[in-house]
């Protein structure tokens, strides 16, 4: 038979041989099993994931057990079904929810599909790299003041950067309120297995969090859990949600990884992580201070930095270009690049030559840039802090952004000739999918030159189409104001 077009490409992918510092966390190196013999339905001694009673019950007991929550559910349709269910289980329409505003693009999905009303709040940014860091307790402590009604919180922890907040003091704060949290924990599965990472959210006493098992543990792509703690959420809503949001066909092989992800991580992680951990300090410990391209560690934090994320500081040089140098000269495929940084992200396929490899990479390059000088494209600090200034201003609304979101009165115009209209749809930079536009948020000139460098970097940006034109809403008497 023909080979597929799409396995054709992947292969043609895989042949590269790259040391693969992107996600899934497995790095094409989990235990190979005949996919076909394991795709089955619910026939009997099967169970059911979305009445679980049987074989699913106690894999999902044993997840629970493994993680410390009261109850955990495997979910075949990514941790974005997990967030809108947590999301909709817990609100009604109409409820105030406290969102930061460098969450990813599923919980402003759940806010419209629920016709919830968000209430944001703005997490500390770096001013070295220019992206979204922690939540203060200060900042949770103001909202609360100002939207007393709120009924709880939603919180990103550890971040796409691997930056991370109080959470312990978040949720004890919120509780003495009586309110809730859920945690989008999607780059947070691998915490509980060692130390030396950061508290997880079970752990630091959040009511739910949502897992991504495959971002960094070894599940297959679009395997997630979600945890249960505590009475303050009706888990029986949340659970109603999942069956009504996921697949009526729940994949068995996506199960089977979740749980082989986890018990490997169990029996093998400390160790693993432990070696990933390690070699980050000693690069931290032994870089120069005078190199183009470092190390990022987050040494102020209180609360530590997910060091399974290898973060590069890069000047003088354009990340997407070290990006590129990395996968064309030292067979290094990252995880993603913007103007001034590099990420690389290690995970349990992760091995020690793999870390070895990405050193030397660095220093080569790092001796080449130094030496040989370097005539390509370098970034411009002082001039561009994008993810500053998009993810810091933009999230705004200016009507319920459901009403926003459903109209449909809406208009294809050019990104230039956007400035003071609505915006109709999401605009969200992949990665690390954080929405900069919501529907119904007004668009000014800043947020119009920051979208067009992102795309002059070649970052994808969703919502923005050919020609870079994007929907916005028709308003009476619309126009544009410089």
């Amino acid at each position: 038979m023909k080979k597929s077009i799409l396995k054709k490409q992947l292969d043609g992918l895989n042949n590269q041989n790259h040391s693969r510092f992107h996600m899934p966390g497995h790095k094409g190196r989990g235990e190979d099993f005949n996919i076909f013999n394991y795709d089955i339905t619910e026939i009997p001694g099967a169970d059911n994931l979305h009445d679980a009673q049987g074989i699913i019950a106690q894999v999902q007991q044993k997840l629970a057990a493994i993680y410390g929550s009261d109850e955990a559910a495997m979910l075949v349709n990514g941790t974005t079904t997990g967030i809108h269910s947590a999301i909709l289980g817990a609100c009604c329409p109409g409820d105030k929810l406290i969102i930061p505003t460098n969450c990813h693009r599923s919980v402003f999905g759940a806010l419209a599909l629920g016709r919830i009303e968000g209430v944001f709040i703005t997490p500390e940014f770096d001013k070295l790299m220019g992206f979204a860091r922690e939540i203060t307790l200060a900042s949770v402590k103001e909202a609360i003041i100002r939207y007393p009604d709120s009924i709880g919180m939603v919180l990103t922890n550890p971040t796409y950067y691997g930056t991370t907040s109080d959470v312990k003091a978040i949720a004890g704060f919120l509780h003495r309120q009586r309110k809730f949290l859920i945690v989008d924990e999607a780059h947070g599965a691998h915490l509980h297995f060692n130390d030396a990472l950061p508290l997880d959210a079970m752990a630091a006493g959040a009511d739910i969090s949502i897992q991504s098992t495959h971002k960094i543990l070894g599940s297959l792509t679009q395997s997630s859990l979600i945890h249960f703690q505590g009475s303050r959420i009706n888990r029986q809503r949340v659970k109603s949600f999942l069956a009504l949001l996921q697949s009526s066909s729940p994949s068995y092989p996506l199960m089977i990884s979740v749980e082989e992800a986890v018990d490997s991580a169990y029996e093998k992680g400390s160790g693993v992580f432990k070696m990933i951990i390690d070699a980050h300090q000693n690069f931290c410990d032994k870089q120069g201070s005078n190199v183009p391209i470092t190390l990022y560690a987050d040494d102020a934090s209180s609360t530590g930095y997910d060091r399974s994320k290898w973060l590069f500081h890069t000047q003088g040089i354009a990340g997407d270009q070290v990006e590129e140098l990395l996968s064309k000269t030292h067979g290094i495929q990252c995880e993603m690049s913007g103007n001034n940084h590099v990420l690389a992200m290690t995970g349990m396929g992760t091995t020690a030559a793999d870390i070895n490899a990405l050193i030397l990479g660095i220093a080569d390059l790092n001796k080449k840039i130094m030496s040989d000088g370097f005539s390509g494209k370098a970034t411009v600090q002082d001039k561009h802090r994008t993810e500053t200034v998009l993810f810091k201003d933009s999230i705004k609304t200016e009507m319920p952004l459901w009403q926003a979101l459903y109209s449909n009165e809406k208009e294809s115009i050019p990104l230039a000739e956007a400035v003071n209209r609505l915006a109709g749809d999401f605009i969200i930079p992949y990665p690390p999918g954080i929405p900069v536009l919501l529907p119904g948020s007004r668009i000014s000139q800043k947020i119009i030159d920051g979208l067009n460098q992102l795309i002059d970097n070649s970052v994808a940006v969703v919502g923005i189409h050919e020609n870079r034109e994007l929907l916005l809403l028709k308003e009476e008497g619309a126009r544009n104001e410089a």
